[in-house]
């Protein structure tokens, strides 16, 4: 014998329908990404001292500090690049050590171009390099390193942008928020994305420039591949 069903008061059925909304809302809710806390070596994310134009998501300012090569600390991220990828780039000038939300990053600079060294603040802090030649000073390509560099499982890519020389902060879309990189050194901006090819082909890099006073210079769409 088949049991017999019987529909739902009208009223009823629309209270489950909007139990289910709720739930699949709540489930959506967990599932987005949310605005980090830290940065990648642990650290609280600093504020932004001003506002920028053009930006409403959730900002997220990344951690810089130029040092001269000749006041290199020993144990410092610029004497661990130095020690590593680096160990044969005869440095001049600035060093540019840099943190974000999912990678840290080292520029330095010699008479043949540019250097960096990439990590993900793992245990293993160096996990890529790159170096870019310099044409009147400006690079030709972001030197994009990618494929060894992961995040919890994730692909990260790096890549050097070289900004207009009134642009103070590069702000780079990611999941959720935006992350914020100070112009340091008269260097180009090392950044990351998650925005990786899941054949680790390429990546691409939504940026946007602002002057020290935050106004919108202009907005880049760069997709990248590996230097070859």
């Amino acid at each position: 014998m088949e049991e017999a069903t019987h529909p739902l008061p009208r009223r009823l059925s629309a209270l489950f329908v909007v139990a289910a909304i709720a739930v699949l809302s709540t489930a959506a809710c967990e599932h987005r990404p949310s605005r980090p806390g830290v940065l990648a070596d642990g650290s609280p994310a600093p504020r932004l001292r001003v506002d920028l134009r053009g930006v409403s998501a959730a900002v997220i300012p990344t951690r810089v500090h130029v040092v001269r090569v000749s006041e290199i600390r020993r144990g410092s991220r610029a004497a661990a690049c130095l020690r590593g990828f680096a160990r044969d780039v005869d440095a001049r000038g600035s060093v540019v050590e840099r943190i974000g939300v999912d990678g840290e990053s080292v520029t330095l600079r010699d008479p043949a171009g540019v250097t960096a060294c990439d990590g993900t603040g793992a245990s293993v802090r160096w996990c890529g390099s790159s170096f870019g030649r310099l044409y009147g000073g400006r690079l030709r390509d972001p030197r994009l390193d990618l494929g060894a560099c992961l995040h919890p499982g994730v692909s990260i890519a790096f890549a050097w942008v070289d900004p207009d020389p009134a642009t103070r902060y590069v702000a780079v879309v990611q999941p959720g928020y935006v992350e914020v990189y100070e112009a340091a050194g008269g260097l180009p901006v090392r950044v990351t994305t998650r925005d990786v090819r899941p054949d680790s082909s390429g990546a691409a890099f939504h940026f946007t420039e602002h002057d020290v006073r935050g106004r919108l210079l202009r907005r880049v769409q760069l997709v990248a591949a590996p230097a070859g």
